[in-house]
């Protein structure tokens, strides 16, 4: 009978003793909401500490700028902000806003008018932006190479000349093999190749010159190659915007872009790497 009453008292002391210290110490479950909680502040403070870079890009790059931006953004912990448009429209943005920190753009000579006018640095190159022929599926005008452009009753909408990369190089490669007639055929103009295509597409022409890129796995339109000898390539260029107060990391993402896997990531998307 003793034992058994020392056996009871000796369970309910341990009992005892062990709610006592759980009373002093901590819940597991109110730890684990203190954690949660801890880290969430921490999440946040992060992103209170994360910069944030405005870059200025051509609008027939947008495919693979945005998977770079995202990829550079987690990797660094910072934010990348696109502006998207026409080359001309992009110096026209910066010239006025004299804001941001990176220059992206689908031509080497209209990136160094930009440097001519110091809204730029130094630029790196990344990938070739080639001028193709690009016409509806099936081709309805036949049209097999640029002097075929000039044929009467062709529909043409080319990019717009003053407004982007394309447009002027169109002009050029017109010029350079005496084709300038081929003006005649025009109908429409565009500021990016992006609504060149939308309009080839749409039935409004029957032909324009964009970049094969721009038109890459698009099952609506087929692409006629124009000879090389005949043809004016471009070269995407990149730099830091003079204006930027993050030159630093501006340049780390210039960078990026230039390095094998950035060019990479062009070439995911139908650009061929400059080597």
């Amino acid at each position: 009978m003793i034992k058994k009453i020392a056996v009871i008292a000796l369970a309910l002391f341990i009992s005892i003793g062990a709610t006592a210290c759980n009373s002093k110490g901590e819940d597991p479950n109110d730890k684990a909401k203190t954690e949660t909680s801890t880290n969430k502040e921490a999440s946040a403070k992060d992103k209170e500490k994360q910069e944030t870079l405005f870059v200025y890009s051509g609008a027939g790059l947008k495919k693979p700028m945005d998977e770079i931006a995202q990829k550079f953004g987690d990797e660094n912990n910072v934010k990348i902000e696109c502006s998207y448009a026409g080359s001309a429209q992009l110096i026209a943005q910066l010239e006025t806003s004299q804001k941001g920190d990176a220059f992206v753009v689908g031509s080497e000579p209209l990136y160094i008018k930009a440097e001519e006018k110091e809204l730029v640095g130094d630029h790196k190159v990344v990938a070739h932006h080639t001028p193709a022929i690009v016409v509806p599926k099936g081709n309805p005008a036949k049209i097999e190479n640029l002097d075929d452009l000039s044929k009467d009753g062709v529909k043409l909408v080319l990019g717009d000349k003053e407004a982007n990369a394309i447009g002027k190089t169109t002009q050029k490669i017109l010029e350079k093999n005496d084709l300038k007639s081929v003006n005649d055929n025009v109908v429409s103009t565009a500021a990016t190749v992006n609504e060149m295509v939308m309009q080839l597409t749409a039935g409004d022409a029957d032909a324009t010159i964009a970049t094969k890129d721009s038109v890459f796995g698009n099952d609506d339109v087929e692409v006629v190659e124009i000879d090389p000898d005949k043809n004016i390539d471009q070269i995407i260029s990149g730099g830091t915007v003079e204006y930027s107060e993050k030159k630093d990391m501006a340049q780390k993402f210039i960078d990026f872009i230039a390095s094998n896997e950035g060019k990479e990531i062009f070439k995911k998307y139908g650009f061929e790497p400059v080597k």
